[in-house]
């Protein structure tokens, strides 16, 4: 199957009538805030603003552990996934309570929030900060036991967001942040390879002026505010599941098979370490261009506003997801934020490289042609864009972590990571092929898709010459177009 676009409007309309709903008072009440379990409070298909303070954590010697003497083997992606699943175990313990909620994980990189105590910023900030710093000690014990590595680096953010849940059917569930702080804490943590915890300006401002000091990388935390935070949150689970899984002498065999293809038909509740999937896929990252600004214009202009960004985002994602899966037989690893990964395969019993990359550049201009039928359809005039990054690779799939529902989704490889990189150089929207993709695609997809606009799904396939194109639909119907298009007539000069 491939992109249709009757088809592609007739799924615009019903994901229309699944937009999630928008609190009446907007943000949670301050007393259910108050009560333990912030994700468990979100019901389905339900839109709020929720303030608090934002927290990313990168694994930063994540990167290193992809290959093996420059190679991508399979003995280094097992040792890649036992490294992230020992840090998903201890991350897994800081689950909805209290003194801060686990949001998602993105490869090396974990995502939580504290918005816990309600209406007091300088206390979530310092909880946020106590979170990191008991972060920080449970991967060093964990990573000396097991001769993993365990610098992370750490961002924080303070403000508010616009948080959905959503999941239907197949659909695993995905719980969204929305807006600058979640971004910018995300921004802060990928800016460095520096290990330590780092606060945003904005967080900055949010507490006492004694908590900062100058270093010579910038502005960094006290150590002492670092200590008394520390002190009065003690996340006591982190500490115990960490002397749990730093005793336990035995580890997850990841075994690999190469799955029947397409790829949506992997189903990741099937999956484990010990039946995970691996081929040369390509791999695909999707983000919305400018929406956290326009989130943001939203929660500021009221009920009304982020009613409007709920149904954009949702539509725009639940069809980009439709586009991956339903009509190019992709399989989505999950939504991070406003952005979708995903990955596509070709190949019967050996992977088809070219083919693959040719069918991930069809897949990005088919989502672009149903993004602005998205917003066609929702009459909005965002100042919004698509923007595509592709790479190509071996790449595991699985599900670490804790068995069960709460397991974590993963695709791991040098490929998931380069895709993103390349859609992050990406300025407003557009397509880019990563360095190895541009490689080994054919000459024409390297030509018109390595880098610059994002075309229509038409004009990729006639460019193509896909058997769905308009051009080859012309050339079957008319034959003497056939002759015309063989033999074109000189022009006269």
């Amino acid at each position: 199957m491939s992109w249709n676009q009757e088809r592609a409007k007739s799924r615009i309309r019903e994901h229309l009538k699944t937009v999630p709903d928008v609190d009446r008072h907007i943000a949670l009440d301050s007393k259910i805030l108050a009560k333990r379990g912030l994700l468990s409070r979100m019901p389905l298909r339900e839109a709020f603003v929720v303030e608090g303070a934002h927290l990313y954590g990168q694994l930063l010697d994540f990167d290193d552990l992809v290959t093996e003497q420059g190679q991508e083997t399979e003995s280094a992606h097992r040792r890649l996934l036992r490294f992230l699943n020992m840090h998903y175990r201890v991350w897994d313990s800081l689950v909805d309570g209290d003194d801060g909620d686990r949001i998602d994980y993105h490869g090396a990189r974990l995502h939580a929030v504290v918005a816990s105590p309600v209406g007091d910023p300088a206390a979530q900030i310092e909880r946020a900060v106590s979170l990191a710093h008991k972060l920080t000690e449970a991967a060093r014990k964990v990573g000396e036991a097991h001769g993993f590595p365990s610098r992370i680096r750490f961002g924080i953010d303070h403000g508010k967001c616009l948080a959905m849940t959503t999941g239907r059917g197949t659909h695993e569930k995905d719980t969204l942040f929305l807006g600058r702080p979640a971004n910018h804490a995300a921004k802060l943590v990928a800016s460095d390879t520096e290990q330590g915890i780092f606060l945003t300006e904005t967080a900055q401002k949010r507490i006492a002026a004694a908590a900062i000091r100058k270093h010579v990388s910038g502005l960094m935390l006290d150590e002492d505010y670092i200590a008394t935070a520390a002190r009065k949150y003690a996340f006591d689970p982190l500490d115990r599941a960490a002397s749990a899984i730093a005793s336990v002498s035995s580890e997850p065999m990841f075994r690999f098979k190469r799955p029947t293809l397409p790829l949506s038909s992997v189903k990741f509740s099937d999956l484990s370490p010990s039946n995970s999937i691996r081929m040369g896929m390509a791999s695909i990252f999707a983000d919305i261009d400018g929406f956290t600004n326009f989130v943001d214009q939203s929660i500021q202009g009221g009920s009304e506003a982020i009613r409007d960004a709920v149904t954009i985002v949702h539509v725009i994602r639940e069809e980009l997801n439709s586009v991956l899966k339903d009509d190019f037989g992709g399989k989505r690893v999950r939504f991070i934020g406003d952005c979708i990964h995903g990955c596509v395969a070709e190949g019967g019993r050996a992977d088809d490289a070219a083919a693959s990359v040719r069918e991930a550049a069809l897949c990005a201009s088919a989502m672009r042609s149903s993004f602005d039928l998205c917003l066609e359809a929702v009459q909005s005039n965002a100042a919004i864009d698509l923007a595509v990054g592709i790479e190509y690779g071996p790449t595991p799939m699985t599900r670490l972590g804790h068995r069960g529902d709460d397991s974590v989704r993963c695709a791991a490889s040098r490929a998931t990571i380069d895709a993103e990189r390349t859609q992050q150089a990406i300025e407003h929207g557009g397509i880019r092929l990563g360095a190895v993709a541009a490689a080994i695609a054919d000459p024409t997809v390297r030509k018109h898709f390595s880098s610059g606009r994002l075309m229509s799904f038409d004009s990729a396939s006639d460019l193509l010459m896909t058997p769905q194109a308009p051009a080859v639909q012309i050339l079957r119907s008319e034959p003497a177009a056939r002759a015309h298009a063989a033999y074109p007539k000189p022009t006269r000069g």
